[in-house]
């Protein structure tokens, strides 16, 4: 069995992507879901993000994602404390995934991955690009948040040009019909390898 990470920066569509994979019958796993699960589930995280950044870091047990989001992506050191904190458990939350997966091969939507230098990890890498002022209307629509604040999350991802050439294999997610053709032939392609 195969297995590959599914990469592209914020807004790219990498979830669009790896729900196209999934309904093609590929196990897929998001490493950003792992990482909620473990923010708001594991009780040692919970306690240590919260010395980290206070109090205010959960409201009603559940996760204070703009605070948090406002905490980390104007500070590249606590943006650091928290990768250090969440990442392994998201890792292990994977391994553990990973392990009980019978296919071919596996998606792995993981957005970080050539920034925390796991690439090799992984068959290969799956980039997904989409112009720029795509990728801030798709975020300013999902997460109702201005363009201001997704161009200081992007500051802290690496940029396109950064990561194809160490990527393996790039979707551009223009239209909906465009990327899941790309994703069908791509889907071929990884079954015969």
């Amino acid at each position: 069995m195969k297995h590959y990470a599914l990469t592209g920066g914020i807004g790219s569509g990498k979830s669009t992507v790896l729900t196209l994979f999934s309904e093609l019958g590929v196990p897929t796993f998001a490493a950003d879901d792992s990482a909620k699960m473990a923010m708001e589930q594991d009780v040692d995280i919970k306690a240590k993000i919260t010395a980290l950044f206070g109090e205010v870091s959960y409201a009603k047990g559940k996760l204070n994602r703009p605070f948090i989001a406002e905490q980390v992506f104007g500070n590249k050191e606590k943006l650091q404390q928290l990768n250090a904190l969440v990442h392994p458990a998201a890792r292990a939350a994977y391994s553990n995934w990973q392990q009980a997966q019978d296919a071919p091969y596996t998606v792995y939507e993981f957005p970080l991955v050539f920034e925390l230098g796991e690439q090799d990890r992984f068959d290969g890498v799956i980039l997904v690009i989409s112009p720029e002022a795509s990728r801030i209307q798709r975020v300013e629509t999902r997460d109702g948040v201005t363009e201001e604040a997704i161009r200081k999350r992007m500051m802290h991802q690496w940029t396109d040009e950064q990561k194809q050439p160490l990527t393996d294999m790039l979707i551009h997610n223009n239209s909906i019909d465009e990327t899941a053709d790309q994703v069908r032939k791509l889907h071929l392609q990884l079954m015969r390898a």
